[in-house]
């Protein structure tokens, strides 16, 4: 009994020791794992959000057979404006001057008499270069003896020769939205003379012609019309007997009167004439539209007539052209835009 004491001790501490073991075991068997994470680490966070988006998710674009991509038709384009006629009837619908878009009064401008000090034989001198004369009443001729002297939103009321002349020798005179007024005299005054000279956007009428011009001369946006009838009137809307450098672009001319000659007369009694042009203008009236004649130092040279509209109440034939040739392109009839040539 003493020796088997001993064995069962050891024996009771190996079945102790066992215990622990096992319930060791079962503790670690029955201890839940920790769940995985399921949310993003905060430092991926701006990763993901860039992240492309699936393609389920892009728009695509329509595509053909073909593989190219469709696109929408582009609308038609306008069709192009035709020209009108009968402009003559409706002048500023036409895009031509008239009384509502020359002179002084589409400026809104009201005239004064101050300033504006005659002769005795009812002249206004302007004898100092860089003057300007601005909304003035001038009941007198204007003579210029000066050098860049401009004339804007005026009337001019003269009943002489000449309402408005440049003496020879001085240039660049501008003339710009004024009324030329010749008062229907009896006398056949022309509206301006004769060089080195610009007007634009002027109503003239009531004259027996509109104006001279000899050298460096630019007429545009200006309305000829109301021509005075006289006993010993000869009617030119525009005359010149000897011209250099002339240009006359985008007027209304219009020559009614009972004497009338030419809407445009361009000649050489005085001298030659070189380098004349007459385009987009509205040309009505007269013997002849256009009137180029050799009557003492030759033929016109560079006389050049193009793109305008020809109004066909000219008595005898829109173009005269005696001993010589023009050259005529892009003109026609204001009523049926039939073509008109010199040839």
């Amino acid at each position: 009994m003493a020796e088997l004491f001993p064995n069962r001790r050891r024996r009771l501490r190996t079945i102790v020791s066992l215990f622990a073991v096992g319930t060791t075991l079962a503790a670690c068997n029955t201890t839940a794992a920790p769940a995985p994470e399921t949310s993003t680490p905060a430092e991926w966070a701006s990763e993901t959000s860039n992240q492309p988006a699936p393609l389920s998710a892009i728009p695509q674009s329509t595509t053909t057979t073909s593989g190219t991509q469709k696109q929408a038709a582009p609308p038609p384009p306008p069709p192009p404006a035709q020209p009108k006629t009968n402009c003559i009837k409706t002048l500023r619908a036409c895009g031509f001057p008239d009384a509502s878009n020359t002179g002084w009064q589409h400026t809104g401008v009201k005239l004064t008499t101050t300033g504006v000090n005659l002769t005795a034989d009812a002249e206004f001198q302007i004898n100092e270069p860089n003057t300007v004369i601005d909304g003035k009443d001038i009941r007198g001729c204007v003579s210029i003896k000066a050098n860049n002297v401009k004339i804007k939103r005026s009337r001019v009321r003269c009943d002489s020769y000449f309402p408005i002349r440049i003496y020879d020798g001085f240039r660049n005179a501008v003339i710009e939205d004024t009324e030329i007024d010749g008062l229907n005299s009896g006398t056949t005054n022309a509206a301006v003379g004769f060089d080195n000279y610009v007007l634009r956007r002027v109503d003239m009428h009531s004259l027996g012609e509109g104006p001279h011009m000899g050298t460096n001369v630019v007429i545009e946006d200006s309305y000829v019309h109301d021509l005075a009838s006289c006993d010993i009137c000869h009617n030119d809307a525009i005359q010149s007997s000897g011209a250099l450098n002339v240009v006359l672009r985008h007027n209304t001319f219009i020559n009614d009167a009972m004497g009338k000659n030419a809407v445009v007369r361009i000649a050489t009694e005085q001298g030659d004439s070189k380098n004349f042009l007459v385009e987009n203008n509205l040309l009505a009236g007269g013997n002849f539209a256009v009137q180029v004649r050799s009557q003492g130092h030759g033929f016109p040279v560079g006389v050049r007539v193009i793109n305008n509209r020809i109004v066909p109440t000219w008595r005898f034939a829109p173009f005269d052209t005696t001993d010589g040739r023009i050259e005529t392109i892009g003109n026609f009839r204001d009523d049926n835009l039939e073509p008109l040539t010199a040839d």
